[in-house]
């Protein structure tokens, strides 16, 4: 599962949502974070230059409204 993340993480507009969490047989929680979690602990919304343009990813903070969501978000584009 965890390899198979790994290859879809790629595609999503934010770069720093590349992330897996499972428990294996051992109830051992093992995560994948390839960007590491420091974006999602601190509340920042960071856009994916390898996937989304620059105004790609402004159209798609105007449509989602993260500050609404979630008062406090940075958002770094």
């Amino acid at each position: 599962m965890l390899a198979q993340h790994r290859r879809s993480g790629r595609h999503l507009a934010r770069i720093r949502h590349r992330r897996g969490i499972r428990l294996d047989p051992h109830d051992h929680i093992a995560v994948c974070a390839p960007h590491g979690l420091d974006d999602l602990l601190e509340g920042v919304w960071r856009f994916n230059p390898t996937r989304v343009s620059p105004e790609t990813s402004r159209q798609r903070l105007a449509r989602h409204r993260p500050t609404e969501r979630w008062p406090g978000i940075r958002i770094i584009t």
